[in-house]
């Protein structure tokens, strides 16, 4: 399939959605800038989206930003689909943030240490027993064979990588035991199906559980660092430790407190509305991997993905980030310990253990960078969420692809650095 024709309006190109000054900000967190206001002050953010829309890499685009004492900010460009009919970008647009839901769920697990029901390092079999009598396998590369492991898997471990667990989507044993267990903790498409391999999805978290307690792992528990289903597994911990549903933890710990309205599981008929598309440009194609009017979002969730499984917009992500960014305070909402907040954005990785790239660090599902304190994560989709202690900013990129070369990081912070200076 050849790359559609794209004509976009000079509006929905130069500002998305809405042209406000400044407005009141939900959830009592001051006031924001939004549209024309918001590219003015930021001129260089707003035209890496303009280019982003200009040249058809992208339907649409938004960033929310605060940065230091000044109001924040959201800007956006283009539209929902390629087609001119659809409505423009803005900061209530709605996003499949993927990955980006590790940090949250990292916060939830956080929570509950504020609370004394868990500790960095609680076995994660004191509450998931399932995962008890885990193996280790002895050539994770070459078969199943396993033995015991050598350290007991904790939850500085599921939330760090380092518990000896993997993704499904990664090749070798392990990983097609996965498939054939039905381990997809993902929403809708499943990033890379293995048809004759793949089984039925479990249905819920303790189903997951009872799964990969029978599956061996990579390697011994805390020694070293594999990008897994460890924040996912963490959910099933959180849903044990605190007594109510995962979801019920979230919503009621941090979604309702922080005002994030539009953070969300599952999307109704209206929210299809506000959703973006979500295309595949992989090898000079554009193929719809998720429609925005019949998207996999809109069917019934019994498999909260913690490591995957949210939708969230450019508004909902910033709230989440001020509040880490402010020592645990949404507006006048206390929502965490300032202690609390600082632990999240910590270096808690085992001792000795180095991420793969050795460009970062690990805390609570997300990475940190030394000596500034940034914390933050990105999704498969493109997206990108961190926030700043040390340069008080705190930014979220919305963007919806796969297999697009764009260097969304990269992009925006050379923007930024023009911006603030």
């Amino acid at each position: 399939m050849s790359a559609l024709a794209f004509s976009p309006s000079r509006r929905g190109l130069l500002f998305g959605a809405g042209a406000l000054a400044l407005a009141g900000c939900a959830a009592g967190q001051g006031q924001w800038l939004d549209g024309p206001q918001a590219a003015l002050r930021y001129p260089a953010l707003q035209g890496v989206l303009n280019g982003w829309v200009a040249d058809g890499r992208l339907s649409g685009a938004a960033i929310g930003l605060r940065h230091g004492d000044a109001p924040e900010a959201y800007l956006h460009a283009g539209r929902l689909d390629y087609d001119a009919s659809t409505a423009l970008v803005d900061r209530n647009t709605l996003f499949r943030i993927y990955s980006m839901t590790k940090p949250i769920t990292g916060v939830g697990a956080a929570l509950l240490i504020e609370d004394g029901r868990l500790a960095l390092d609680t076995p994660v079999a004191d509450l998931v027993p399932e995962m008890g009598r885990v193996e280790v396998a002895r050539n994770p590369d070459r078969g199943l064979d396993g033995r015991a492991p050598a350290s007991p898997m904790t939850v500085r471990h599921l939330l760090t990588h380092t518990a000896g667990l993997t993704y499904h989507f990664f090749d070798g044993p392990i990983a097609d035991a996965y498939r054939r267990a039905g381990l997809f903790p993902v929403t809708g498409y499943s990033l890379a199906e293995k048809p004759g391999i793949d089984g039925p999805k479990v249905e819920d978290l303790d189903e997951m559980g009872r799964r990969l307690g029978e599956i061996p792992l990579r390697f011994d528990p805390g020694t070293e660092y594999h990008y897994s289903i460890g924040l996912d597994l963490l959910g099933l911990v959180i849903q044990r430790a605190s007594g109510m549903s995962f979801p019920d933890f979230l919503q009621r710990r941090l979604f309702d407190p922080i005002g994030m309205r539009d953070t969300l599981w599952r999307i109704s008929r209206a929210d299809q509305a506000r959703l973006m598309a979500l295309y595949d440009y992989s090898g000079g194609q554009r193929v719809v991997r998720d429609d925005r009017t019949n998207s996999a979002y809109a069917e019934p969730v019994s498999l909260f993905a913690g490591g995957a499984g949210l939708i969230s917009t450019a508004s909902d992500y910033l709230a989440f980030l001020t509040t880490l960014l402010d020592d645990g305070r949404a507006g006048s909402v206390r929502v965490m310990a300032p202690e609390t907040a600082r632990l999240i954005r910590t270096d808690i990785l085992p001792e000795g253990v180095e991420p793969e790239n050795g460009a970062f660090r690990f805390g609570f599902g997300g990475s940190v960078k030394e000596p500034s304190g940034e914390y933050g994560w990105g999704g498969a989709a493109g997206t990108i969420g961190w926030m700043n202690p040390t340069t008080r900013t705190a930014l979220t990129v919305m963007v919806q692809h796969f297999g697009q070369q764009i260097d969304v990081d990269g992009d925006v912070r050379r923007a930024l650095e023009r911006d603030v200076g």
